[in-house]
């Protein structure tokens, strides 16, 4: 049996999770149990609104802010190496099926349902998200994104008076399609978390 204290934290998992996750699926499952995805969303928009300011993030806490983005670096890496593992996984929709809350709702949240729509991804996306990730990682690599976002959270919770001068609006999105991508995997094909059943299959009983 693998002793996980002496495994690599290669997802760097432990600053925000406090304790090492090494399967790729598991991390999007953590992720979403740590911040939901409406949480995702408005952190990410408003870290990148505040980044083209002078004025110093004030939304919430910064402690809290910092670890809901590690959380972020976690899924990059995790899809990363979804990515890089060819995974994929489309489901044939018919039109009825298509709006099925099963798809992409997670049960018995304190979310509400209307919140967990995607709201940026393609129709071709939202049937197979694996699709994301390879536009993802195209458009840049992993380090490139890092950089992105330590510079990102710079201006934010920097008084800079000089203008950020990334690609905010491009940077928006495609994190966003990320963290909604991440999600609907995780809703549609991670049974478990942490070795437990998800709430709301535990209720049901349905594993599949």
């Amino acid at each position: 049996m693998k002793n996980k204290e002496n495994s690599r934290d290669i997802f760097e998992t432990k600053c925000w999770q406090y304790k090492i996750i090494d399967d790729p699926y598991q991390v999007f499952a953590e992720s979403f149990c740590f911040a939901n995805i409406s949480s995702f969303r408005k952190v990410i928009r408003q870290v990148l609104l505040f980044a083209t300011k002078s004025k110093v993030f004030n939304k919430e806490e910064p402690a809290a802010l910092l670890a809901e983005f590690k959380a972020v670096i976690s899924v990059i890496l995790a899809a990363n190496k979804i990515n890089e593992e060819k995974r994929s996984g489309s489901l044939k929709l018919t039109l009825e099926k298509f709006a099925d809350k099963r798809l992409y709702a997670r049960p018995f949240s304190a979310c509400p349902e209307w919140e967990y729509l995607p709201k940026v991804l393609s129709i071709k996306e939202y049937k197979n998200p694996y699709k994301v990730f390879q536009k993802f990682f195209k458009y840049q690599p992993v380090e490139k994104w890092r950089e992105d976002i330590g510079l990102v959270l710079d201006y934010a919770l920097g008084a800079y008076t000089d203008s950020c001068d990334l690609k905010l609006l491009k940077m928006y999105f495609h994190l966003v399609k990320l963290m909604e991508a991440a999600h609907i995997i995780d809703v549609r094909e991670v049974t478990h978390v942490d070795g437990y059943l998800k709430a709301g299959l535990q209720e049901t009983g349905d594993v599949g």
